[in-house]
């Protein structure tokens, strides 16, 4: 796995759109699943394909494919079973998101 040949103290921009995108489908997602305004499902479908493509150009970039990448890849398979008519397909996608979000926060626990 490689780093970034950025400065220390800036965040390359696709990890600030990968972040930053990833936080919204949690929240959104959370609104999609409780059913609470009916454009939540477009949005969050839309803040994961956001999320995919960006979790494919850092590991493009970085030439780092690794777990925690494919994690944040998977829910986009949720958003296309969810299009496809399967309307559990979004509550997978808002599953799988999550499986990526606790599996991020433990690996950082565990290299500090």
């Amino acid at each position: 796995m490689s780093d970034h040949d950025t400065p220390a103290k800036s965040l390359p921009w696709d990890v600030i759109i990968h972040s930053t995108a990833g936080i919204l489908c949690l929240l959104v997602g959370g609104i999609m699943v409780l059913e609470l305004y009916p454009w939540a499902t477009t949005v969050f479908s839309a803040l994961m394909l956001i999320t995919f493509v960006s979790a494919v150009a850092i590991s493009a970039s970085t030439n780092s494919w690794v777990r925690g990448h494919f994690l944040a890849m998977t829910p986009i398979l949720g958003i296309g079973l969810g299009y496809l008519g399967f309307d559990w397909g979004f509550l997978l996608a808002y599953g799988l998101l999550w499986l990526a979000f606790v599996h991020f926060v433990s690996r950082g626990f565990v290299q500090s």
